[in-house]
């Protein structure tokens, strides 16, 4: 056996800002300025404003609250990150669910129209594994009810739809920057609005976060990250249980807070790296899906009519349902769950909502492959035989599609 193993997810570290993330978790002053990072955001996304918060999760309970009303009902996608759970219970909010369409990870536009009649305040559309989730349809379908639609992209990683980049395609949308994602500063997500309306109550919401944390613990994550995530190394803390990488955990909702000093700092070169992290992801997206045509039993998952992603991970079907995972080399399988099957979900899961045909064959044969840039040439070999191979190889280990 190889002691090399290769992570599922790895984003790049902004090596060069850690000086200034340090000085800023000391508290120095002038070690960092505070708007760059809003700055850079804003002219990404073409945002009226943006606020920064300690997770992508709190960014989705302070947007959830600006749209539906206390104790209102908002649409999720059936199968999706568990943090989607933890936000509809930090913002006190009841779930009703639609379906994707499984060949793009896209919603299914008839159940989206169906989830709305059956009564919602709000939808969230969540782009899945950098793939483009079809915003501007849904957009449609709830402008005939005059229902809000809220753009998840904690995992957009560079994915665009006609031309435009994933978070950037709502009136309010959610970025994340923890471990795993595109870009990360160690920890921290963000708010995006575009509207008057949202920038004024944005504008309420910077106040009410309090003051900013200094952000000690995302440098010492991100120096663990980058040392502990090299292929010839991740083999140790992977073998360490309560450490629980790769797997799926469940993380009850906290109060949000503003984005640390930290974070803040680490933010502009994280942003910086993301274009050329992008070009690589799909460099070796393409390296595998050029060996897709040969495999008998993997077909991949297409980005939606318009769409382009930012392959956070190769999404792949197994339509024998018999692959077995290979942890050696990233061959992961998806969430192991529909939303409707998370025990937490289940008290404000709206009677009768049922995971649909497409969430539940994503959650039976979806399978990620690494795209990363710690994936070798010799990676990418190792990948195209498991993919290809006739029959599963013999047990390697499971472990679901989570974050580092």
């Amino acid at each position: 056996m190889s002691w090399r193993q290769v992570p599922p997810v790895l984003s790049p570290i902004p090596l060069r800002s850690l000086p200034a993330g340090i000085a800023a978790a000391w508290g120095a002053a002038a070690s960092a300025d505070p708007f760059e990072p809003v700055a850079a955001l804003r002219a990404r996304y073409g945002a009226t404003d943006v606020v920064l918060t300690d997770s992508g999760t709190s960014a989705l309970i302070l947007a959830l609250q600006a749209l539906v009303p206390a104790g209102g009902t908002v649409a999720y996608p059936a199968y999706a990150c568990i943090d989607l759970t933890a936000a509809a219970l930090g913002a006190g909010m009841r779930v009703r669910l639609y379906d994707l369409d499984p060949a793009t990870l896209s919603p299914d536009l008839d159940s989206v129209r169906a989830v709305i009649e059956r009564g919602v305040d709000a939808i969230v559309v969540v782009h899945l594994f950098g793939y483009p989730a079809d915003v501007f349809a849904v957009q449609r379908i709830a402008a005939d009810f005059g229902i809000p639609v809220l753009e998840d992209a904690a995992q957009g990683a560079g994915g665009s739809l006609f031309g435009k980049p994933l978070g950037s395609l709502a009136d309010i949308s959610i970025l994340s920057f923890g471990r795993g994602k595109g870009v990360t500063a160690g920890s921290g997500g963000a708010i995006v609005v575009r509207t008057p309306a949202l920038a004024e109550w944005a504008h309420r919401v910077r106040i009410s976060l309090g003051v900013r944390p200094r952000g000690g613990r995302e440098i010492l994550t991100l120096a663990a990250q980058w040392l502990f995530s090299h292929p010839l190394l991740y083999r140790m803390p992977a073998s360490i249980p309560a450490l629980k990488l790769g797997e799926m955990v469940y993380r009850a909702p906290r109060t949000p807070r503003r984005m640390s000093a930290a974070a803040a700092a680490l933010l502009p070169e994280a942003l910086r790296l993301d274009e050329r992290a992008t070009q690589d992801r799909r460099a070796r997206a393409n390296d595998l899906l050029s060996v897709v045509g040969a495999c008998n039993r993997m077909s991949p998952v297409r980005a939606v009519a318009g769409g382009e992603s930012g392959y956070l991970r190769l999404a792949t079907l197994d339509s024998k349902r018999n692959s077995v995972p290979n942890v050696s080399i990233g061959a992961v399988r998806g969430y192991p769950l529909t939303l409707e099957e998370h025990a937490e979900l289940r008290p404000i899961l709206a009677p009768s909502e049922r995971a649909g045909r497409g969430a539940t064959h994503l959650r039976d044969c979806l399978f990620t492959l690494p795209t990363h840039y710690g994936v070798s040439t010799r990676d990418v070999l190792r990948l195209a035989k498991w993919m290809t191979a006739p029959e599963p190889d013999s047990l390697q280990g499971f472990a679901p599609a989570g974050a580092l």
